[in-house]
């Protein structure tokens, strides 16, 4: 029986580590050092948050010697690095060492790479095979859930991150505005895969016989997730695009950054109950959506 908690650590690491890969759209000489030392500060508590998620799910006291230390599978541990490499790498931001740094940053790239692609398989046993339509086929259904999380994760990162980088348009106005738009794109690239999934899942879902029916509290999680998480995140992408445009940029430059930045803030909101809808769609039902 899986508890709350669990969906906390899925939507939670997904965000570190989408957050925290899409810090690349930025290049490193446009923002000062600040910027990554504040986007560090705030990946750190987001992944703290999921490894003692994690902890608790192995039913190991959260504490900090067993936050540094217990590591029940691998992927605890590799949550566990991607904390260690994320916290060195902010930490670096105080010393003028770019090599050093980039370094760091990859390393933490691939720490949060790896949590990612070891999450699906701790489903595999929960989600049966048939409700895919693959038979027994154990990569097919790795290879769904991998492109779920993926999905997941960069639409997290990309609504989160570029959100705050908005903001450092009030500290550094001459910012370009075409990197503020790569964001967004990101943003709508990752929600037309996200959507796809979802319709994809729908269709097996459809054809399976061997699902969990749709009961009244089922149905409000699966309208949240359907009408707001990806619905309204694709009305507000719509309404950031048109703050960005070439003509509202021309207008008031300022004002067309800071009204982008507070629709993303809002379809942070937007994207963080679609996912944890989606989650608690995957953890009761047993089914990818």
């Amino acid at each position: 029986m899986f508890s709350i908690v669990e969906v906390f650590y899925l939507v939670f690491s997904q965000l570190a580590v989408g957050g925290v890969a899409l810090l690349l759209l930025v290049p490193q000489g446009l923002v000062g050092a600040n910027f990554y030392r504040l986007m560090g500060g705030i990946y750190l508590l987001v992944i703290g948050f999921a490894r003692c998620a994690m902890l608790s799910i192995h039913h190991q006291e959260v504490n900090l010697r067993h936050f540094f230390t217990a590591s029940p599978n691998t992927e605890s541990l590799f949550t566990l690095l991607f904390f260690v490499s994320v916290l060195l790498w902010t930490l670096s931001w105080w010393f003028n060492s770019p090599l050093f740094t980039r370094i760091l940053f990859f390393i933490a790239l691939l720490c949060g790479g790896v949590v990612l692609f070891l999450s699906p398989i701790r489903y595999l046993k929960v989600i049966p095979s048939e409700a895919f339509l693959i038979g027994q086929n154990g990569v097919a259904s790795y290879l769904l859930f991998s492109a779920q999380f993926l999905s997941a994760a960069t639409l997290l990162g990309a609504v989160n991150s570029g959100m705050w980088f908005g903001h450092w348009y009030l500290v550094t106005p001459d910012l370009p505005i075409h990197y503020l738009k790569r964001f967004n794109s990101v943003l709508l690239a990752s929600l037309i895969g996200t959507t796809c999934l979802f319709g994809l899942a729908l269709f097996l879902r459809w054809k399976s016989t061997d699902v969990v029916p749709f009961n009244l509290y089922y149905h409000l999680i699966f309208s949240m997730r359907l009408l707001i998480g990806l619905g309204g995140t694709l009305f507000l992408y719509f309404i950031t695009w048109d703050c960005l445009r070439d003509k509202s940029v021309a207008i008031d430059a300022v004002g067309a950054t800071r009204a982008a930045t507070g629709f993303l803030f809002i379809a942070i909101l937007t994207v963080f109950i679609g996912e944890f809808c989606s989650r608690l769609l995957l953890l009761e039902m047993r089914f990818v959506l």
